[in-house]
């Protein structure tokens, strides 16, 4: 009789949630699906800030097997992403298998076990056959680090824990950081403060973002005639693939949206010396692009200054920079992104020589079509290392890899086995082609980004399209991995051992 394996998912976001419904689509039942926060989304949980809306369109940014026909607009906000995901966990009967407000701190493989046991903030352990990490990239917020010469009697939060209670009408604000969540809090922002400063280590790429609201039709028609919603969705995957060159350095593609970005910031911004202010020095896209609506205007209105210089100190009810300026505040939020590159460290992961996995990773984070690591048996990962594509939607990743796992874990059900590891020769032969694929690429150019380990390989994007990813990933090959616990295990650092054959 096939062994029934029992299966630990850490994150309810839309990875976790797309795991659980595949696994009970492929009739495993015995699973549990772990999240810190009192319910499921993931960073569509987390995030509530003013303005935080999709740079994805909807319809794309969806499972392809629950299209949705009621989105509201062509880029929808959090609120409504986060009603979508709740509906799909009950819709799939999800419920049942969720355990919320349970913090995951640790997991370890027991060899003697050939289990996995997880342990959570309150000392509780739950113990697997295998464990899925779902905690996505945008998990640990990044704080700056400034020094506080006086007390600071304001406010200072972070985008990603915003306190709604901080009241920002008539208030002097400045907001750290010219990304994606900036480019959405400063409109918003600057209806409520009295004044506002864009305080930016550098300014970035703004693409227009041409929002609208569905039209009822077009509502009426994704609802009523059939196969509407799927053929829109797929046109917006094409078009989405199309773009892939934009991460070829110098490519017509790159140059097209940059003469784009140029043109918009020249007819929105009249002012030589702010426009100059905007304008970046690094090669577009080897920064995540921003998309916005009406950032660059908003920045032009006589109550927002662009300060050019970022945050050093903190003073008793001012922010100063490091030229010196000195800015009158009463709230400082800290739009300054995440730790993306540093996958898992706010779990210790020990695999089956007790190693823990940031230790493994020291020289950077790797794993075999982002799911699997050597010496970490069955471990897998969702949205891990080397799987943030460039020019489309995560979500179709995240499907790839959620399949690719439920066919492994029914290839190990059909041969009655209980163990799975990657093999370590595999591993360095796919690491060898990612980092050769990564060149040529704009993320290789002098330019600071989260996408990059300190040792300068970018690990955090996949260097393909989509179709590569998910023509990897369409078959799970058995020749890829072991099925047997080795009886001696010499302890390697896959990327230490391809960083010194280079």
């Amino acid at each position: 009789m096939a062994k029934s394996l029992s299966v630990g998912i850490i994150g309810a976001g839309p990875g976790g949630l797309a795991l659980g419904i595949f696994l009970r689509r492929a009739g495993f039942d015995d699973f549990t699906i772990f999240d810190r926060e009192d319910g499921v989304g993931g960073t569509w949980r987390i995030n509530t800030y003013p303005g935080l809306a999709c740079d994805v369109k909807s319809h794309l940014y969806s499972y392809s097997f629950d299209l949705n026909a009621h989105w509201s607009r062509l880029w929808s906000g959090q609120k409504e992403i986060l009603e979508y995901f709740e509906r799909c966990a009950q819709r799939y009967r999800l419920q049942e298998k969720l355990r919320c407000n349970t913090e995951i701190v640790s997991a370890r493989w027991v060899p003697s076990e050939r289990r996995w046991r997880l342990r959570t903030s309150t000392g509780a352990e739950h113990s697997f056959d295998v464990v899925v990490s779902a905690v996505g990239m945008f998990t640990q917020p990044v704080m700056p680090d400034l020094v506080e010469e006086e007390p600071f009697t304001g406010t200072v939060m972070h985008t990603a824990r915003w306190d709604h209670s901080v009241d920002l009408r008539g208030a002097r604000v400045a907001v750290l950081g010219t990304g994606s969540t900036a480019a959405q809090l400063v409109p918003e922002v600057a209806k409520q403060a009295a004044a506002v400063y864009s305080v930016q280590r550098s300014p970035t790429w703004v693409l227009p973002k041409p929002d609208r609201p569905y039209t009822d039709r077009e509502k009426w028609m994704f609802a009523h005639v059939p196969f509407a919603k799927k053929i829109y969705r797929t046109r917006l995957w094409l078009r989405s693939e199309s773009n892939i060159s934009v991460i070829e350095h110098g490519s017509d593609k790159t140059q097209e949206f940059k003469s784009i970005a140029l043109r918009t910031l020249e007819a929105t911004v009249s002012d030589d010396e702010l426009r100059a202010r905007l304008t970046p020095d690094h090669p577009l896209g080897c920064k995540r692009l921003v998309f916005a609506t009406d950032y660059l205007k908003t920045l032009t209105e006589p109550h927002v200054d662009v300060v050019s210089s970022p945050a050093r100190a903190l003073r008793s009810r001012s922010l100063v920079t490091e030229d010196g300026t000195e800015l009158d505040v009463d709230v400082v939020l800290c739009a300054t992104g995440y730790a993306a590159a540093d996958y898992l460290g706010q779990i210790d992961v020990r695999g089956a020589d007790d190693i823990p996995l940031s230790q493994t990773w020291r020289d950077g984070a790797f794993a075999y079509l982002g799911m699997s690591v050597p010496g970490y048996p069955n471990f897998f990962m969702l949205y891990g290392p080397n799987t943030n594509v460039g020019s489309n939607s995560v979500i179709f990743v995240l499907e790839a890899q959620a399949r690719y796992i439920v066919r492994a874990l029914k290839y190990l059900r059909r041969r009655n086995r209980s163990y799975i590891e990657v093999r370590s020769d595999v591993m360095k032969r796919y690491l060898d082609k990612i980092d050769s694929w990564m060149q040529g690429t704009v993320w290789l150019t002098r330019c600071s980004n989260y996408f990059r380990a300190p040792n300068g390989r970018v690990v955090t994007q996949w260097p393909r399209s989509a179709r590569d990813f998910w023509a990897l990933t369409r078959w799970f090959r058995a020749g890829d991995y072991v099925f047997e616990a080795p009886s001696a295990r010499e302890t390697i650092s896959v990327g230490a051992q391809a960083e010194a054959e280079r």
